[in-house]
């Protein structure tokens, strides 16, 4: 008897492994953010649910720097070339907690990113999960918690559901979401 594999849901999760004197300035990421929250600058994009969490970010050389290695590093590990489709940052005081979503537009799959990146800006340890909903054959709803720390990382297919349960210390926490869609050869 043969197998054959369909589909797969896969998940990759790391750290952002700078070297030194060159690493991730997540102090400048954070800053963008908080300034488009102080601003009132909703993300909006036709594809993504609107979360009163969720704000504008800016490019600057933080998420420039961010974005090469994500893409690199795929690319060199994985041997998947991927391109930044948009992204934007969530942004939880205590006590907030996200809706369910994810970054398909069921409508307009080819305009669709094949993947989300989310990345710990600022996170209070032990503070906040992020739930990743798949099905596994007739077990549906299924959940994946991750508690994603400082300068961490999970990609994940852009059609699963996902949300950020209550934030539960006295601080805000901070995530940057990018979203990357496949370059097929």
């Amino acid at each position: 008897m043969d197998k054959k594999v369909l589909s797969e849901i896969d998940i990759y999760l790391g750290t952002v492994d700078m070297p030194k004197y060159f690493e991730i300035n997540r102090d400048e990421l954070k800053s963008s953010l908080l300034s488009s929250v102080v601003k009132d600058k909703s993300f909006k994009n036709s594809i993504v649910i609107n979360n009163p969490n969720d704000f504008e970010m800016l490019n600057g050389k933080a998420f420039t720097m961010f974005n090469t290695y994500i893409i690199e590093n795929f690319n060199l590990k994985h041997d998947v070339r991927l391109i930044n489709q948009f992204n934007f940052g969530s942004v939880f005081e205590e006590k907030e907690n996200s809706i369910t979503k994810n970054l398909i537009n069921k409508y307009r799959l080819d305009n669709s990113p094949d993947y989300t990146c989310i990345y710990g800006i600022d996170v209070e340890k032990n503070s906040q999960q992020l739930i990743l909903e798949y099905s596994d054959k007739r077990l549906v709803q299924q959940f994946l918690k991750l508690e994603l720390k400082n300068n961490e990382y999970v990609i994940f297919p852009s059609t699963l559901n996902y949300f950020f349960n209550k934030n539960t210390s006295d601080k805000i926490n901070t995530y940057l979401i990018t979203a990357y869609s496949m370059i097929r050869h």
